[in-house]
């Protein structure tokens, strides 16, 4: 069964909220001034940051990078409560559990940044002749997995590493304990 874009947008919001915030704060921390943002709405694309340009390949790196970073690490944040839980306690507690672990997975299923932040990287880094070989060479993986990432949500790639990353740090901090 193929569940439109939207939908999934609609009931994963908090992930989209993340997602752009995480860029917004990137470009703040890369002294980027951002133009406009819309960090959610029943449209194509969910949400977005309008930035201006910088030829600089870390600054477009970061931002790009960003919600890879923000929502990986606030979606543990949110999830880990309720995911211990199951996996020392064998189930969900409570309603807020529940609550949790649908933010927390909401947050990780959009973590990937976009195929237009691959394309981003793309225009400002590897084309731009300025920027060296090295960093071209470094950066070009990154924009790969980008671009697996975002197109491989049609197959259910996103939730998949949302799915990891919630079942398996949890477990493994359990098995330490």
């Amino acid at each position: 069964m193929v569940i439109p874009g939207i939908v999934i947008a609609i009931v994963t919001f908090p992930g989209v909220i993340v997602h752009e915030l995480a860029h917004q704060i990137f470009c703040y921390l890369c002294g980027v001034r951002v133009i406009e943002v819309k960090y959610f709405q029943i449209d194509d694309p969910c949400g977005y940051v309008i930035h201006e340009q910088t030829e600089d390949p870390g600054k477009v790196f970061m931002i790009a990078m960003g919600p890879f970073v923000i929502n990986t690490l606030l979606g543990i944040l949110v999830i880990l409560p309720a995911s211990i839980g199951f996996f020392a306690f064998g189930g969900i507690a409570n309603i807020l559990d529940w609550v949790t672990l649908w933010a927390g997975f909401s947050i990780l299923m959009h973590a990937f940044p976009s195929t237009g932040d691959a394309k981003n990287m793309v225009e400002h880094i590897l084309k731009n002749t300025n920027v060296g070989i090295i960093t071209k060479v470094l950066v070009a993986p990154f924009i790969i997995l980008v671009y697996i990432g975002a197109l491989g949500s049609v197959v259910w790639l996103d939730a998949l590493y949302a799915a990891a990353v919630a079942m398996m740090l949890p477990n493994l901090l359990v098995g330490m304990l």
